[in-house]
């Protein structure tokens, strides 16, 4: 109920708001102190994450990178401060991270907008979840590079992949408790364990 009560009140701050055009939006967002999303139009500010979330974000991000690294592996890793330009919804979204495989193509020769993520990263969290778990996937899958999407718990140690097949289906996998070790298929099998992840992390 309070999932819903907080996505209304989101549809109703969009159905109100004055629509921009998107290079109007890059100026606002260069000035803000605070982060904003933009969709279709409608330029919403971003809710302030807490410390655990960026700490998890964070962490999440060092495992892949050091994968990457230790694999000698042609990806990239970047973080929250990164958008992402979704032209069949007319969105531009920031992820808590993000994986590109090779090199970025930037939105408008953009060099803080990407348009080919291969893997994204959500914390989840008590006013995001359900947005994420649904809508904001939606959004990621109009994406031909979008191949995998990871969502970390806070509430519980729990991590979920969704993994794209060659028949564009996808498989969703959760991994739960610190003896479980999930899979990143897109960079090649890279492990995350549950319990590195959430060392240190009060759950």
């Amino acid at each position: 109920m309070i999932q819903a009560s907080i996505l209304n009140k989101r549809n109703r701050l969009l159905s109100d708001k004055k629509r921009v055009a998107v290079d109007t939006y890059f100026k606002m967002e260069e000035k803000a102190t605070d982060k904003h999303e933009f969709h279709n139009g409608i330029v919403l500010k971003m809710a302030g994450a807490k410390f655990q979330h960026n700490l998890l974000a964070q962490k999440i991000a060092s495992i892949i990178d050091n994968y990457i690294d230790d694999n000698d592996l042609n990806f990239m890793v970047s973080n929250s401060d990164t958008k992402i330009r979704i032209d069949a919804f007319n969105k531009i979204v920031y992820p808590d991270a993000v994986v590109i495989c090779e090199k970025p193509s930037f939105y408008l020769g953009r060099k803080d907008t990407i348009v080919n993520p291969l893997l994204v990263v959500e914390v989840l969290s008590e006013s995001t979840e359900t947005h994420d778990k649904n809508t904001k996937f939606e959004y990621y899958r109009a994406l031909d590079s979008f191949k995998e999407y990871v969502l970390i718990s806070q509430e519980r140690k729990q991590l979920t992949v969704y993994t794209k097949q060659e028949d564009n289906s996808w498989i969703l996998r959760d991994y739960e408790n610190d003896d479980s070790i999930a899979i990143l298929h897109t960079l090649q099998q890279c492990p995350v364990s549950l319990k590195r992840l959430y060392k240190g992390i009060d759950i």
